[in-house]
This record gives structure tokens, sequence and C-alpha cells, in this order.
């Protein structure tokens, strides 16, 4: 059983790709795994994002009007999460990715009540002022679990093997495919040779 975090910018631009790489290597590789989605946004993720885009050929031509709908991405996961389930919040999450990722600029205002209504998403729900502070809760304990794990890059992917000793491995940055399945079919999250490809750190599950 394989224990995945992905620490994301909920509208980040090499997110939605990684999201799909793993979803993709733990379909290929057919591996009992639970995948949970930890999006975190502060002003230092905002700026390497917009640099990021910049240096992709991407130019957001209104930056707080980024900043606005990164903080809403991140609120409306969480209160998805809360009223709906993480299956719900993922899938919103990275719909919202699909059209944003590839040119910030697709994104309007209506854009997320159109996304939540695809997915039988009451957006009323969403933005009730009734579970405000359970989301506010929420998006503590996932800046909780980043510190613990010492998070500094986005995206990053961790992963533990509970089938094994619990060790586990910290990939940050984009991923290569064939080596994410090498990781993985080695009994992954003990990474005997992790040189070459991404920086990895060692973790222990607590």
């Amino acid at each position: 059983m394989f224990e995945i975090f992905l620490f994301v910018n909920p509208v980040g631009i090499y997110c939605y790709d990684t999201e799909v790489l793993i979803k993709d290597a733990i379909d290929e590789l057919n591996i009992n795994s639970s995948f949970h989605f930890v999006p975190i946004i502060n002003s230092k993720v905002i700026k390497e994002d917009i640099i990021r885009r910049k240096n992709n050929g991407q130019k957001i031509k209104d930056i707080p009007r980024y900043t606005i709908a990164s903080f809403q991405a991140l609120r409306h996961y969480n209160a998805i999460k809360i009223e709906y389930g993480n299956k719900k919040a993922r899938a919103y999450l990275v719909a919202l990715q699909r059209v944003m990722s590839t040119d910030f600029n697709k994104y309007s205002e209506s854009l997320p009540r159109e996304i939540a209504q695809s997915l039988d998403l009451d957006f009323s729900r969403i933005n009730s002022r009734k579970i405000a502070r359970y989301v506010d809760d929420s998006i503590q304990q996932d800046k909780d679990l980043a510190r613990k794990f010492n998070v500094r890059n986005f995206p990053t992917t961790i992963i533990f093997n509970e089938s094994g000793n619990y060790n586990g491995v910290m990939l940050e940055g984009i991923l290569a495919h064939d080596k994410l399945i090498k990781l993985l079919k080695d009994n992954g999250c003990v990474a005997r040779e992790p040189k070459n490809y991404y920086p990895v750190r060692h973790l222990r599950l607590i």
C-alpha cells in the first residue's frame, strides 16, 4: 500500500502535469494506493509560479486577479472536501487546473461556478459562511503538514510504502515518468539509487 501526498499550488503551471503523471503511473502498475492532494498558497508560491509561467512564455495580464483566483481555488478545494469528500475536491481542482495550466488568462469569474455545476456541486453551499471556520481549519492543517515534512517547493511528491518499513522519499519538482515507474517498481520509498533524476529527501512516516 502506497501513501502518496502531493503538495501543490492549486493553480500552478506544473502541478496539473504532475498529478496526471502520478495517476497514470499508479494505473499502469495497478498498485494499491491512497492519494492525497495538499494545496498550499502563499506569497512565495504565487511569485514562483508567475516566474515559471513567464519562463514558459505565459504572460499574466492581471496579477491581482491571479492572486485572488489562487486563494479562491484553495478555499473552494477545502470547502468541497468538507462538504462532498476528497474525491470531488480532487476532481474540482484537476478540472480547474486543466483550463489554467497552459494559460492563466483563460480564467474567468464564472469558471469556478461552471466547473462546480459540471460536477453536480452546489456552489452556494461551497461558499457558505457556515463552513468558513472549518475551511480555515482545513487550510491550517495542510500548512502544518507541509511544515512537518519541510516542504519547500511546489509541486512536491511524498511517497510512503506502508507495506515496507515506512521509510519514504520526497521528490521535488517535475517528475519523469520512467523514473517514477522505476521508483515504484523497486518497492519505492527506499530509493536505493535516487541520484541523477530529481531531488530526493528521505522521510519516515510518523
